[in-house]
């Protein structure tokens, strides 16, 4: 079945990006709406996604290819998103109070290098509208796992940030199958300053500290924490964040954000734009930041590698550079719903010349099979 995304592509890219954003979340939001599958949802679809079970952050994944954050930032839209086949779904960034983020257009497409520059700045519905959002999801069954993106207002300084942070993981700690703590967008201001050790340490304690006050109340639930963090980062700023997460017993490191660098090669008059660059070009950088992550956390935590994966090639790099679980964006609004079954049965082909039971053990014996090579 050709799924509509080929079939509206053409108009969609015609259309402002912004624009074409916005559609794209009502007509999603209206399938969600609808609490079932439709003509319009199959045709969305397209082809089911085979399953690929991953077990992380102490539940079972359909898959390993979840969407990042940024995309549905309200909330509206997750069964439909569910329904294309992501093992995971990140929702947000939701902030404590609703702000409109930066002004003017911000959303910037370059289409020759699969790539987006985007200068949002955290334009979010608030965390009471979203929580509306949340509750209307969990009366609904689903099997994909659901994070929630979480960070501060712009107009909070980063001196009281620990407060909009807390607010939002406590609104949203009953419906979250994972928090991921925002503190590496480029386009809050001063948002990467809380990548400070010092900073980030007081952060990261009054969060898990709040998770052990939280669990009580919800009948011992204790919500995975996930930090993520900038792909420009230094390999010993990598190594010390790294290790004050595991301290704080953070579960997970999402690797990467967007960057602001741009890549050489890019002639394209876009890379001009002010705002975090993500798609193909971020995509060796990211992968950089991954296998300095891994090294650092061993066992002690989850890597969620996001940032350039179009394919299942750039999805395996991820998986032996260190990464565990993988999130997509920018190649899911230039491919479509078609990306996540491409990766997911390219991963299972990858992963069949390996003697094993199953996926992960597949990925251990290959990680193996790299060190030994020294590769």
């Amino acid at each position: 079945m050709i799924s509509l995304h080929k079939l509206i592509r053409p108009a969609l890219m015609r259309m402002d990006e912004e624009s074409s954003h916005r559609l794209a979340i009502r007509l999603l939001s209206k399938i969600s709406d609808n609490g079932r599958l439709t003509v319009l949802e199959e045709l969305l679809v397209g082809d089911r996604v085979p399953a690929l079970p991953v077990k992380a952050l102490g539940t079972q994944f359909q898959n390993p290819v979840g969407l990042a954050a940024g995309f549905d930032k309200d909330g509206l839209a997750f069964p439909a998103l569910a329904g294309m086949g992501f093992g995971s779904i990140e929702l947000g960034t939701v902030t404590p109070s609703p702000q409109l983020g930066n002004p003017g257009k911000r959303i910037f497409r370059i289409i020759d290098d699969q790539a987006i520059i985007n200068r949002l700045g955290f334009n979010s519905c608030g965390l009471d509208a979203f929580v509306l959002n949340l509750e209307k999801i969990k009366s609904s069954p689903r099997a994909t796992v659901l994070g929630v993106n979480i960070g501060k207002n712009t107009n909070t300084p980063n001196e009281r940030a620990t407060m909009d942070y807390v607010r939002c993981f406590k609104g949203v700690y009953r419906y979250a199958d994972y928090i991921a703590v925002n503190v590496s967008s480029p386009n809050s201001p001063g948002l990467r300053d809380l990548q400070n050790v010092a900073r980030l340490d007081e952060l990261l304690e009054a969060i898990t500290q709040e998770r052990v006050n939280l669990a009580p109340a919800h009948a011992g639930k204790t919500v995975p924490i996930a930090l993520k963090i900038s792909p420009e980062l230094e390999t010993k700023d990598i190594e010390a964040i790294v290790e004050i997460a595991a301290n704080r017993k953070v579960d997970a490191i999402i690797a990467t954000n967007t960057t602001v660098t741009r890549p050489t090669y890019g002639t394209h008059k876009n890379y001009k734009e002010n705002g975090g660059l993500s798609g193909k070009p971020l995509r060796e950088m990211s992968t950089q930041v991954i296998r300095t992550a891994s090294k650092v956390a061993g066992n002690s935590m989850v890597i969620i590698g996001t940032g350039g994966i179009s394919s299942a090639e750039d999805a395996w790099d991820k998986i032996l550079a260190g990464a565990d679980l993988l999130q997509l964006y920018t190649s899911f609004v230039y491919q479509g719903t078609s990306v996540v079954k491409d990766i997911v049965v390219g991963l299972a082909d990858l992963a069949r010349q390996y003697d094993s039971e199953n996926f992960q053990s597949a990925i251990e014996q290959a990680r193996q099979k790299q060190s030994r090579s020294g590769t």
